[in-house]
């Protein structure tokens, strides 16, 4: 029977108040204390970003002193802990001292030597996306063209540049102001919304598109049963402890909180821009950064294949560590040191990627900016220093237990063996490939996103050569450094994660590009005939490429995935297992990548073992931390049903189920469950449908 909207909407609603109480609430004070704002839709952003780093703190200190899971009371208490040491902190010391002050310089128009190469361009761009040029032939004149727009604008930063405020910031009062930029911010919310959900309601629902969900579920029960993910894989646990709180305070596994919850996702990118953006430039800027995360390929990607804790730190937290960064520049404080390294150091809790994106970030800061602050500007010099070490000592404390980091550091050292941290960094470098140029623009970053993010890198590299404050242009660095980093990490494969690196290539692009967008659109006004020629068809020319991508983006989102792995037959044989599941393990048929296996250890809540095909195993680049002998079990069991080794096998892992897929959505199957069924003097069928075999041992033959 197909799914409705009414079905699943009681489980949509357990887990929305679920996840306001564990990710929004407990850092609102914590907002209130540590960053002044009154733009609400900052204040909502960078409380959920302080849930996020202060909760999983919390709650890792009693699974780690006393070995506890994350049990309903645990999940309580540690709310209630950051929610009211909040509160507390705020009744003592107030709000944060300071104003909405803009950071940076709002953008002014362009100059008639920039429109002119820029509006051919963009021309150009726009003849592109309606399909009669090929992306990868026009990429050289569109980059060219608007690298000689930027290059004009450098050598006309001087002189006046035309208007220096638009009728937009001009024509509204700040009541105004934030009326139209709460509007406008609810229909990109809204877009953001309908890009995530659109998908699940027309085609997926009960199940949810992508692969990686059945990890996350895995480690999620992890966290909620043992309080760690070892040995299932190496990785921080910030967002397994954050969704084992959703699953306890709302009662649903987390197989069922990511059908309802992981869409709503996609607004954590739009939100994090606003911010960013808002801070810098004001709320033009912020808005037009929140409806360029729209049409980012690379954020639809990561919830398209549940990349989950990639979406929520490379394209959120990492985002708000940048605006804190920028923040402490202009407003040197302890509670501006304190935001910075809270949501920093809270990256590493997430994901080991960003982790690698930030630590080059600060590295580069610190060697090229702290010690001009040091000797210049001492005051912020010395804020700037006590919070990037603040930072670094938390940052440590996360890895610490998770990477194995003393004797990480050890093999570092001496050459001594580097443990399963280090096995796993040698087995990514250098085995992925980059996307090339034309996908990487075309498809993971998309067309307006990168030309309209390649002008405002010339933008703000004027600002540097500028007269304004030493603030704007320490900030201006850092934001042409984050697309830089990516960029280059995106095309070296050393890297070890170039694909990661282009789908987050978008995210500063988009900063950036809102930046440009607007000084295109404040360039229309009273001039030269030539220069309102220009002006509107930069402005016609842009506003259509952006308006297609986004309707572009909207509709592809609403089609069926391809990354859909689930069928009924499957989901009935994990609920079987999960029906059934006394302890010991399962053996999983593996087929084409670690997916199969994971799918059915995260529907039957079991913790291993994985199986992984051959090829993977003599190829590693995702190995578990247990190594490679027992994947090789798992493989000698599946092709051999007969024979001692076989029964040795099977009572060393406790092996209860051997499951066998029949078929398979998404991939071809390899006729394992045959050989099983060839032998029913070995093994009695337990369960079978169309896509699955599941048998056990008979007693007898042991």
């Amino acid at each position: 029977m197909e799914t409705t909207v009414a079905d699943v909407l009681p489980d949509l609603l357990r887990a929305l108040a679920a996840a306001f109480i564990a990710g929004v609430a407990p850092g609102w004070f914590w907002s209130m204390l540590l960053v002044p704002s009154s733009d609400r839709a900052e204040r909502i952003g960078y409380s959920v970003a302080l849930s996020l780093a202060l909760v999983p703190a919390v709650v890792l200190v009693p699974t780690k002193l006393f070995g506890l899971g994350v049990t309903l009371p645990v999940a309580v208490v540690s709310a209630l802990i950051v929610f009211t040491g909040g509160l507390a902190a705020y009744l003592v010391y107030g709000s944060a001292k300071g104003t909405d002050d803009l950071i940076g310089t709002e953008p002014g128009g362009l100059g008639l030597v920039v429109l002119v190469p820029l509006s051919a361009g963009l021309v150009v761009a726009l003849v592109t996306a309606l399909g009669f040029l090929p992306l990868g032939w026009a990429m050289i004149p569109i980059g060219v063209l608007i690298a000689v727009a930027g290059a004009a604008h450098l050598v006309a930063s001087g002189r006046p540049a035309g208007i220096e405020r638009g009728v937009i910031a001009d024509s509204l009062g700040l009541r105004e102001r934030r009326s139209a930029s709460l509007a406008l911010m609810a229909i990109v919310l809204a877009m953001a919304l309908f890009r995530g959900y659109s998908g699940p309601v027309l085609h997926d629902w009960p199940f949810i598109r992508g692969v990686d969900h059945y990890s996350h579920a895995v480690m999620a029960n992890l966290m909620m049963t043992r309080g760690e993910i070892s040995p299932y894989l190496i990785y921080p646990p910030g967002f397994h402890t954050m969704t084992a709180m959703v699953s306890r305070f709302s009662g649903l596994d987390p197989l069922e909180i990511f059908p309802v919850l992981g869409p709503a996702l996609m607004v954590l990118p739009a939100i994090a821009l606003y911010v960013l953006a808002n801070r810098l430039w004001g709320w033009e800027c912020g808005v037009a950064a929140a409806a360029f995360s729209v049409m980012l390929g690379g954020t639809y990607y990561y919830f398209n294949d549940a990349m989950y804790p990639n979406l929520v730190t490379s394209q959120f937290l990492l985002v708000l560590a940048v605006a804190a960064l920028v923040r402490l520049y202009g407003s040197p404080s302890v509670r501006s040191g304190l935001l910075l390294a809270l949501l920093g150091s809270s990256v590493v809790l997430y994901h080991p990627v960003a982790s690698m994106y930030l630590a080059l970030l600060l590295a580069l800061a610190s060697v090229l900016l702290l010690p001009y602050l040091l000797l210049r500007e001492r005051r912020t010099g010395l804020f700037v220093f006590a919070s990037f070490a603040a930072l670094a000592v938390l940052a440590v404390v996360y890895a610490w237990d998770t990477y194995d980091l003393p004797r990480a550091i050890a093999g570092l050292v001496d050459g001594a063996e580097a443990g399963t941290t280090g096995d796993a960094v040698g087995m990514a470098v250098g085995t992925q490939a980059v996307y090339p140029m034309d996908f990487l623009i075309g498809t993971m970053t998309s067309p307006p996103v990168a030309w309209l993010g390649l002008l405002g890198v010339f933008l703000l590299v004027a600002g540097l050569l500028g007269r304004d404050g030493t603030s704007q242009k320490l900030a201006y660095i850092i934001l042409i450094l984050w697309p830089v980093i990516i960029f280059l990490g995106s095309r070296l494969s050393m890297t070890g994660f170039p694909q990661r690196f282009g789908r987050d290539l978008g995210v500063p692009l988009a900063l950036l590009g809102a930046f440009a967008f607007i000084a295109i659109i404040r360039s229309l006004g009273p001039r030269r005939a030539v220069a309102v020629f220009a002006a509107s068809l930069s402005v016609l020319a842009s506003a259509t490429i952006v308006g297609l991508q986004e309707l572009q983006s909207l509709e592809s989102a609403s089609r069926p995935s391809v990354q859909m792995t689930m069928t009924p037959g499957i989901a009935g044989a994990g609920e079987w297992l999960e029906k059934h599941n006394t302890g010991g393990n399962i053996m999983v048929s593996p087929h084409a990548n670690q997916v199969p296996s994971r799918m059915m250890l995260a529907m039957g809540h079991y913790p291993g073992l994985q199986s992984f095909a051959e090829y993977q195993v003599e190829h590693p680049r995702d190995l578990p931390p247990t190594g490679k002998q027992p994947l090789k079990d798992v493989l000698w069991v599946m092709n051999n049903p007969e024979g001692g080794r076989t029964l040795h096998l099977l009572q060393k892992y406790e092996v209860r189920y051997v499951v066998l897929y029949k078929d398979m959505p998404d991939r071809a199957t390899l006729d394992y469950w045959r050989l099983f069924d060839r032998r029913p003097d070995l093994y009695r069928t337990a369960f079978e449908n169309g896509d699955v075999l599941i048998v056990t041992r008979h007693a007898a033959a042991e």
